[in-house]
């Protein structure tokens, strides 16, 4: 797991190329571009390797650094696991909240929806591309597979309160966080 802490201005980026920016390192992308970015292909192509961003719970962010991302069993577009392109998006999106995941998908062989009345559970896709009206584009993969790499961020000071009436469990300590990282110590690099 990887820590906002790395970074004294968390989704600030410190990167001179801005919006310009094509890195698409997982490290990069989530410590200098993570904050408004967006990262949604301009077109979906079979196949394509994008960027994602999924939120959860500190305690899952756990198990799954231990394990791997897995499917939901049920979602407005259907079984599998959600990303947003942009990682402020999950903000308004997630369930669990307080471990951001980002992530390189291969979408597989997609379709691409505009309205979500546009999709059947009959599709034979791997992914589904939701094209929001107001640019929050998020896709579901229906295979844990697809996800080629990914990175864990762990909200280093949570909102407690916020996260127990969104009944998030704690990690197995009882704590929302272990082992902080000494900002005063390491400082992360500066490009």
């Amino acid at each position: 797991m990887t820590n906002d802490q790395q970074t004294s201005h968390w989704q600030d980026s410190r990167c001179d190329e801005g919006e310009n920016c094509l890195s698409r390192n997982l490290y990069h992308v989530i410590m200098y571009h993570s904050g408004n970015t967006r990262y949604p292909p301009e077109q979906t192509l079979d196949n394509q390797i994008v960027i994602g961003f999924h939120q959860t719970s500190h305690a899952a962010a756990y198990s799954i650094a231990q394990s791997e991302l897995r499917p939901s069993s049920t979602g407005w577009i259907g079984p599998g696991i959600y990303f947003a392109t942009s990682l402020n998006h999950t903000e308004f999106k997630a369930n669990q909240f307080g471990a951001y995941i980002c992530a390189k998908v291969d979408l597989g062989k997609t379709k691409r929806i505009t309205n979500p009345k546009d999709w059947s559970s009959g599709d034979q896709c791997d992914t589904v591309y939701y094209e929001h009206p107001h640019g929050a584009d998020e896709f579901c993969v229906h295979n844990q597979n697809q996800i080629r790499s990914w990175i864990i961020v762990i909200d280093q000071d949570p909102n407690v309160r916020f996260l127990q009436e969104k009944n998030n469990k704690p990690l197995p300590s009882g704590n929302y966080v272990e082992d902080r990282l000494e900002d005063t110590v390491y400082r992360g690099c500066q490009f």
